[in-house]
């Protein structure tokens, strides 16, 4: 839970995302920096984060545990 994110993190929208065909470890969040927080939260690496521009949890945020 120590490592930094990196800051090559994919960001794409995502207005057509859908949550049932995703098949990865992912939370919705209000902000960017809420990913950050819940990846640090989890000891997950932040992959991508997915913007859909539908409040009040817009962001989707993608995980992936950190390699050993």
């Amino acid at each position: 839970m120590t490592q930094d994110q990196p800051d090559d993190i994919e960001r794409s929208d995502g207005e057509n995302w859908d949550w049932k065909t995703e098949t990865r470890e992912w939370s919705a969040a209000e902000t960017e920096l809420a990913c950050f927080a819940l990846a640090r939260r989890k000891g997950k690496q932040l992959i991508k984060i997915i913007n859909t521009k539908k409040p009040p949890m817009q962001f989707i945020c993608i995980f992936k545990d950190y390699p050993e």
